[in-house]
């Protein structure tokens, strides 16, 4: 019988060794139990509470390839340490044929193995959780005597990275959090003061944080200077720097299915909080100045929401909102001051180097143009057509389609006598029973391919035609259909407009071309360029 190998660590503070010891300890029971061993996988830095493993998901993959008979690892817990992965991976190995061996014994080729590793994979899934309150237990134990509980806050320095073994201020931090504090309380908007920071190349907190994913080029965003009020994040809301050291007031649960992903709860009171003058860094005076200006803003905004429920007016949706998005920093762009877009990466503290803006009213009719002139075309689709001429006719079976006609419209007949009789219902009937009628008229079995795949593009186009042309929120719905994955826009610096680029959204979603991308200037001239695979780029007048 062939055999997998699987080893697995949790943190990143153990050794590489590790998964070489179990490997050995894993082949050493293949050998005895007369097992051919043909691959191994491994998961470094892992915890086993999460399905988001590379090794194990490419395990999987090959346990469904039937590349293997048996999983020999070390222990269940390395494979599964949470209910919610354990009982269907394993009912799912069971169904292929695939057991599993481990170095404690466990056999799932024995009768009565179920008992004995569901009662293994549960104590693992406890100790994983005793861990963790184990952990938060020994955090609040230093938070209450005094001593440093992790973690590292913008303007110090961690106890871990001192030399006293203390948290301590971090003074050219400290400078910039002052600044921070004192640009915001006279009246400069956190966009703004981001956008100084950045302009002053001013590290920002992240700037040495060591990200796999998202954006790691250090620069500040509005949202770390304003933060969240209630929940005590951003520079304006850490009560740390007027020197009050808080713990406890939130926490974070693994989830049940999957602890690699987390929840956030806010607590009613924080467990410990102290005072301690030794890491003060704004003075009261100028905190309350903060709190006094953010109330302010609180105020007027609420007045503004509480006015609109009262008129019952929905905020109204633009056309492009949330649909454009920038290619330098993949963030999407959005309305500057009411009547241009922009990179919202830009907006909200120059941390994108795309500056250039666009005109909403003039992006809105050129794309709707382009898409209706161009994309929405009859002599694409003419040209589309001659792709699917054949080389030799097919057959066109009609029948599953007329027996899915007649049962809907004995459904339909049933509804009206049982006394649902609605003008939608009689039309939708109506169409079904034209349908019928044309399909079951005799016609010859052997018709074009190229007509069978043309019709249906036909009938689409009109049909999303129709609803671009109602405009609003219908017209929106049209281009998000067209576009899924956004329309994303390139600057050209150079010529002062942007490359609109259509990437695996018009032709999985209209014309069925999986590899097309479209591109056309969004620009403040007269003119628009479209190119679209298969075609040479056209020029038109708006």
């Amino acid at each position: 019988m062939k055999a997998a190998l699987y080893a697995r660590f949790s943190t990143d503070r153990q050794r590489d060794a590790s998964i070489e010891d179990q490997f050995r300890e894993c082949e050493r029971v293949a050998k005895a139990a007369g097992l051919d061993v043909v691959a191994r996988f491994d998961d470094k830095g892992i915890s086993g509470g999460t399905a988001t493993r590379p090794g194990y998901q490419a395990l999987l993959a090959a346990a469904r390839n039937h590349e293997f008979d048996v999983i020999v690892t070390e222990d269940v817990s390395r494979l599964w340490r949470n209910r919610a992965e354990f009982g269907p991976r394993s009912a799912e190995l069971e169904d292929l044929g695939v057991h599993c061996l481990t170095c404690v014994g466990d056999d799932t080729r024995r009768d009565g193995w179920g008992l004995v590793i569901q009662i293994k994979q549960a104590v693992a899934e406890h100790a994983r959780r005793e861990a963790s309150y184990r952990t938060r237990r020994g955090l609040e134990g230093n938070a209450i005597a005094g001593k440093p509980t992790g973690g590292r806050a913008y303007g110090y320095v961690a106890a871990r990275d001192g030399d006293t073994g203390l948290i301590e201020i971090n003074q050219a931090e400290a400078e910039t959090v002052r600044r921070i504090f004192s640009m915001y309380a006279d009246g400069m908007s956190p966009r703004a003061v981001a956008s100084k920071l950045n302009e002053e190349r001013v590290p920002s907190p992240g700037a040495a944080w060591k990200r796999a994913e998202r954006r790691h080029d250090g620069k500040w965003l509005a949202s770390a200077i304003h933060g969240e009020i209630e929940r005590g994040s951003g520079i304006l809301n850490n009560k740390r720097y007027i020197g009050s050291v808080i713990w406890g007031r939130s926490e974070w649960k693994r989830l049940a299915a999957d602890s690699a992903k987390r929840r956030h709860k806010l607590l009613a009171k924080a467990s410990n909080e102290r005072a301690d003058e030794r890491l003060r860094i704004v003075s009261d005076e100028l905190w309350q100045r903060v709190k006094t200006r953010q109330a302010s803003r609180t105020k007027q905004v609420g007045v503004r929401v509480k006015s609109g429920l009262r008129r019952h007016v929905r905020p109204v949706k633009y056309l492009l909102s949330g649909l454009l998005r920038c290619t330098a920093c993949e963030s999407t762009f959005v309305l500057s001051n009411g009547s241009r877009y922009q990179c919202a990466t830009h907006v909200n503290g120059d941390a994108c180097k795309v500056t250039q803006s666009l005109q909403r009213e003039r992006a809105e009719r050129i794309i709707l143009d382009c898409v209706e002139t161009e994309l929405f075309d009859s002599a694409r689709l003419a040209q589309l057509e001659s792709r699917y001429e054949p080389s030799a006719p097919v057959v066109v079976d009609n029948g599953p389609r007329i027996a899915k006609l007649k049962r809907g419209i004995s459904r339909m007949i049933e509804a009206i006598v049982g006394g649902l009789n609605s003008s939608a219902l009689a039309t939708e009937l109506r169409a079904a029973e034209a349908e019928l009628a044309t399909l079951q008229v005799i016609i010859p079995a052997k018709v074009s391919a190229r007509r069978t795949a043309l019709e249906p593009l036909e009938k689409r186009r009109a049909r999303m035609l129709d609803r671009l042309r109602q405009g609003g929120e219908i017209a929106r719905g049209v281009l998000q259909e067209v576009f899924p994955d956004s329309i994303w826009l390139e600057a050209d610096p150079t010529r002062g407009f942007f490359w609109a680029v259509f990437a695996d959204g018009v032709g999985a979603a209209l014309f069925d071309w999986p590899d097309s991308t479209h591109l056309f200037p969004v620009m403040e001239k007269s003119v628009c360029m479209v190119a679209g695979v298969g075609f040479e780029p056209t020029t038109f007048g708006l």
